[in-house]
């Protein structure tokens, strides 16, 4: 899979039309990357409306509260990732192997989180920064991401490349895992995330004994 076709399937923030869809998107963004950066509590509204060039108090017009703005990009992290990653896989050939779709899942979910969407780093990064509540309001949507995962690897089982008596809980907990673990630690000038993608599939088919 080229980044090309990742970039082409990947979800982005719907194009804001008024004036103040253009202001709330800057804003979102700017919290975005500011969370991404220095986590949730270290970031202020004020830093959020200088990142956003924007004055103090205009923040108020669209966001009531920094936990109104954490919701949206919370909610806009997930998304995006769950966005890309269908995409991708729809964009597959019908005959396409089980260990492909799962490398081209894994893609996707790496390049929209190292490359592509700050809301998607972001969530990752601060996710267990947040408070109960922030994180219960998130659920829904993380849940739905999670159980996307779970059907693919379920019929990449139930195809046989996986072996029919794997914990898939624990297979998803490592993947994904590992992928969003990423975030603190990838450097994309020792490989490309395509390369990341294959060794991790390499390790959860081939496994790592002798």
């Amino acid at each position: 899979m080229s980044k090309s076709n990742i970039e082409i399937s990947a979800a982005t923030v719907p194009k804001p039309l008024k004036k103040s869809d253009r202001t709330r998107e800057q804003i979102l963004h700017a919290a975005a990357k500011l969370f991404r950066e220095q986590g949730f509590a270290a970031t202020t509204l004020r830093q959020i409306a200088v990142r956003a060039k924007l004055k103090a108090g205009s923040i108020y017009y669209y966001f009531s509260s920094k936990n109104e703005i954490l919701d949206e990009v919370l909610e806009l992290g997930i998304q995006v990732v769950f966005d890309a990653v269908r995409q991708t896989l729809d964009a597959l050939p019908k005959n396409a192997s089980g260990r492909e779709r799962i490398e081209a899942a894994a893609e996707a979910h790496l390049y929209t989180l190292l490359k592509y969407s700050d809301f998607t780093s972001a969530n990752f990064r601060i996710y267990a920064q947040v408070s109960n509540t922030a994180r219960r309001r998130n659920r829904s949507i993380r849940r739905a991401y999670t159980g996307y995962w779970k059907a693919l690897l379920g019929s990449v089982q139930d195809g046989g490349e996986i072996a029919a008596d794997v914990d898939l809980t624990l297979t998803r907990l490592f993947l994904l895992g590992s992928m969003n673990g990423a975030v603190e630690w990838y450097d994309d000038k020792k490989e490309p995330i395509s390369v990341l993608a294959q060794k991790l599939c390499a390790t959860l088919f081939d496994g790592v004994g002798q």
